[in-house]
């Protein structure tokens, strides 16, 4: 089963409800308590309460006897009690005030705190100095020294926490418990489990207790419990027992001849127990998702300026090439750019000099001089001098290769490229010849060719050689030209992208294994294939993110780059999180869709979903998210949630789910990611059929008016489900 966790209107409500009951009191205590909950909540509320948080800690401060301490009102005698909660109010109200008040503030809490101090007995705190000992100052006495830095270990906290047991106890024994929790936590005392779960058990049984007492322990309570069912179950209880007034929402005890409601107090406790327990995540300025991998790119550069094919190798021409490209997709400081290409110049030099009359192309003085070309830095005489330099590298046959098994279609094929991209004329001899070589010996892809006087034959054609070949020839050569081998190529698309062969031959295992697709082969084959008409840009989207957010192109150069040049290129997709999701139910007509669900648990959701929010939700005769709004239910691999959502990591194995930071059983799991439309939003509710149980409740709990944070994980825990809030 699975329960709310924590309606957010019920907070906006309650912070409403106490800035305006703490303007109306003088009462130490309750502005105190009123401010505690306001700075706690102030995350978890659409509602502004800085203002009210300013207001109150001004109103503390200009109260603050000379002594350093507070009276039950102001200018009335100080006592411990009322000094506490104001230096536990004014320690939670710091980060938020004005700056201009924060040394005021500081002050105020030094002073206040020397006075606690000087106040105290040898076993605690009395009410006012020289006064016997009492449970209720000695304990928030400790929480208010735990919030100022103060640990059990502190010598001035070590008695009166040894002899907080033995106290009288002058307030309710359930308040007393809720306060000791609290004072240990904020002090660091180790708490035993058993402590905690008698605190559930209590909440969940005790039908005798208080409003304030089930305000109080259920704040104890999530201080150190995580969530689960039984929490959850507890503050849904709690938000059940909240008053409405006007536009505020607030907690009190049932009202009696001798007892007080406690209405600030008990909201408070409330307030804090359901802010404590749900804390949405701080929005942020959020880049562009395309752009993650940059800096893991530059981390990859080597001392000397360039990049090797995996962290700390040495610096290779290829993979320098392909970061540069992708470097500046990432507008990096002009140093980087420049120790690249100083470490390029320096190494051309030495790959020109090897370059000699029929040594064929090597593929670093490919890279090195396609570099430098594609960045200005070869005047006329130098680009002469290298297209002299590649004729004079041909074998006898004029082509490039080996001299051992002759000419090999890569190498001529870098070869042509760079001699048109230094401005040959496709009509020269020495290009026409490659041409005609490389489309004879082959009618679909290329590989190693062996050529001796007796006899020629083409090893297995692989993925890198054969892209490479239709590159360096695509600008000189017609489509019919190169039909056979672009339908070869589309032929080897494996697993959603291109591995260099699409399968291969192990003889020591006697097996046959499937290819595991590259980002570097499957980005260069999706923007060839497209030039002749085949699209497979959502497809190969899919693959590079699911590569980037699996971690397997990490440490990995080449692939890194490819994965930014492609990610770049895509339009920037405004961010969503589940806060939005929530807004839209509440105000837009949604179709529900859910392809693999029974039709009779469909109509089930939609009723639910009818019966929480209105009669403005459809189930379309289609399967297939659009422009609109959709709440989108099915298997983890069924919706392509990236496509609508690119900032949440989110990746799917056999085993394990991650979202975010978080990673979970895949059987065990439920997942709800938001996402965004042309014109609307997307939930994504996500799980493996065995977990429908737990989407159904989903729905027919109400569970899905308390959506928060960008997405959310349920984890079924034994015969609990557990909420995880991905930040």
């Amino acid at each position: 089963m699975v329960i709310p966790v924590v309606s957010a209107g019920t907070i906006d409500g309650s912070v409403k409800f106490l800035g305006s009951a703490a303007g109306n009191t003088q009462k130490t205590r309750e502005i105190s308590l009123a401010l505690i909950a306001l700075s706690s909540a102030r995350h978890d509320t659409v509602v502004s309460v800085d203002k009210q948080i300013n207001e109150l800690a001004e109103n503390l401060i200009k109260t603050q006897n000379p002594d350093g301490g507070w009276g039950l009102y102001p200018r009335e005698t100080s006592n411990a009690l009322d000094t506490a909660y104001a230096v536990i109010a004014l320690r939670m109200a710091y980060p938020y005030v004005n700056p201009l008040d924060s040394e005021s503030i500081l002050e105020a809490v030094r002073r206040a705190t020397s006075y606690l101090i000087s106040s105290k007995n040898k076993d605690g705190w009395g009410y006012v100095p020289g006064t016997p000992t009492y449970y209720y100052p000695t304990v928030v006495s400790l929480w208010a020294l735990g919030k100022s830095g103060y640990s059990y270990n502190s010598r001035v906290v070590r008695n009166a926490l040894k002899s907080l047991g033995n106290l009288t106890c002058e307030i309710p024994e359930y308040e007393a418990l809720a306060l000791k929790l609290i004072a240990y936590h904020s002090l660091g005392y180790p708490v035993d489990d058993k402590a905690i779960e008698n605190v559930r058990n209590l909440l969940l049984q005790g039908d005798n207790l208080t409003v304030k007492e089930k305000a109080m322990l259920a704040y104890a309570l999530v201080l150190y419990a995580p969530m689960d069912f039984n929490t959850a179950k507890i503050l849904l209880n709690l938000e059940n027992m909240a008053k409405k007034a006007n536009d505020g929402v607030y907690w009190a005890n049932k009202p009696s001849l001798f007892g007080s409601t406690d209405i600030i107090a008990s909201t408070a406790f409330a307030t804090l127990a359901l802010s404590a327990a749900y804390v949405t995540p701080k929005e942020e300025t959020v880049a562009n998702p395309y752009e993650l991998p940059c800096r893991a790119l530059r981390g990859l550069q080597n001392y000397d300026g360039g990049w090797g094919l995996y962290l700390n190798s040495p610096s290779n021409e290829k993979a320098t090439y392909y970061a540069l490209k992708a470097i500046n997709e990432c507008i990096p400081p002009a140093s980087i750019v420049e120790r690249a290409l100083n470490w390029t110049e320096t190494k051309f030099k030495v790959d020109e000099a090897s370059l000699t009359p029929g040594s064929g192309m090597p593929v670093g003085y490919f890279f090195a001089l396609e570099t430098l070309l594609e960045h200005g830095m070869l005047n006329e005489t130098e680009k002469a001098q290298a297209i002299k330099a590649i004729k004079e590298a041909q074998l006898d046959s004029g082509l490039w290769g080996n001299t051992v098994i002759g000419p090999q279609p890569y190498q001529t094929a870098l070869a042509l490229k760079a001699l048109l991209d230094l401005g040959v004329s496709p009509n020269d001899t020495t290009i026409q010849t490659a041409k005609r070589w490389l489309l004879n010996i082959s009618n679909g892809g290329w590989g190693i060719h062996v050529q001796t006087p007796q006899f020629s034959y083409m090893l297995k054609p692989d993925v890198l050689t054969t892209i490479t070949v239709l590159e360096a020839l695509d600008p000189i050569s017609t489509p019919k030209e190169l039909k056979p081998h672009i339908q070869w190529l589309i032929n080897q698309r494996t697993d959603g992208g291109w591995a260099y062969w699409k399968e291969y031959y192990v003889w020591a295992k006697n097996m046959t294994y499937p290819g595991i697709p590259s980002v570097e082969l499957t980005v260069r084959a999706t923007d060839l294939l497209a030039r002749y008409g085949y699209n497979y840009t959502n497809e190969t989207l899919n693959l590079v993110m699911n590569a980037r957010d699996s971690g397997s192109i990490d440490n990995k150069t080449i692939e890194t780059a490819f994965t930014i040049m492609y990610l770049s290129r895509f339009q920037y997709v405004p961010p969503v999180n589940l806060n939005n999701v929530e807004s839209t139910l509440n105000s837009a007509i949604i179709d529900v869709i859910a392809p693999s669900m029974e039709k009779v648990d469909v109509d089930e959701i939609e009723e639910n979903l009818v019966a929480l929010f209105g009669d403005r939700f459809e189930i379309p005769n289609y399967t297939q998210i659009g422009e609109e709004n959709y709440i989108a239910i099915g298997g983890f691999d069924e919706f392509n949630v990236r496509r609508y959502n690119p900032y949440v990591r989110f990746h799917v194995s056999d085993d394990s789910i991650t979202v975010g930071n978080v990673t979970v059983p895949r059987k065990d799991a439920v997942v709800l990611i938001p996402g965004k439309t042309a014109n609307g939003v997307v939930l994504f509710v996500l799980s493996d059929p065995i977990n429908y149980d737990i989407v159904k409740e989903i729905f027919s709990t109400g569970f899905i008016r308390y959506l928060r944070g960008n997405a959310m994980v349920l984890l079924r825990e034994g015969s609990y489900v557990r909420v995880i809030v991905v930040g």
